[in-house]
């Protein structure tokens, strides 16, 4: 097996370029040597990601309120349909009541997603004690009473 490393140049930074020369036992090496390499940073990484304890029912649950917006569109869809389309077109009041009705919804569905993406990423109410803490040592640093006419602390 024969596995040479020769140096072509140095870098500022440290670093160097470099050329491998190989025969085939030593690419069968450095080939089992990188697999090797690469498995135990794959473990690692799975190691890591555990540590983070992702809420699936959570994600999904995010998920199934972003998707609640293309309900609104289906209800503005709808509203333009029937308004448009029946024998006698829909009154001003008659619009004027689905809109608000709309309105109301996307609000509602607003606010159960953002609600969700809260939990989701522990952010507001949902965030740790230690987050909480860091937040308020912030906020007692800013002077929020300078009585600034453009509304900046």
């Amino acid at each position: 097996m024969e596995i040479k490393l020769r140096i072509t140049r140095e870098n500022e930074d440290g670093s160097a370029d470099a050329i491998v020369d190989y025969d085939d036992e030593g690419q069968i090496v450095l080939i089992q040597y990188g697999v090797v390499a690469m498995l135990k940073e794959a473990i690692e990484q799975e190691k890591q990601m555990a540590k983070k304890k992702v809420n699936k029912d959570l994600m999904y649950q995010l998920e199934n309120d972003i998707e609640k917006f293309y309900s609104i569109i289906d209800d503005l869809e709808l509203l333009y349909k029937t308004h448009g389309d029946r024998k006698t077109p829909m009154s001003e009041d008659e619009v004027a009541s689905a809109m608000l009705g709309i309105i109301a919804k996307a609000k509602m569905v607003h606010y159960w997603a953002l609600d969700t993406y809260c939990r989701c990423f522990e952010l507001n109410d949902y965030a740790s004690d230690e987050v909480k803490a860091r937040r308020l040592e912030i906020l007692q640093g800013w002077d929020l009473d300078d009585e600034d006419p453009d509304g900046r602390c």
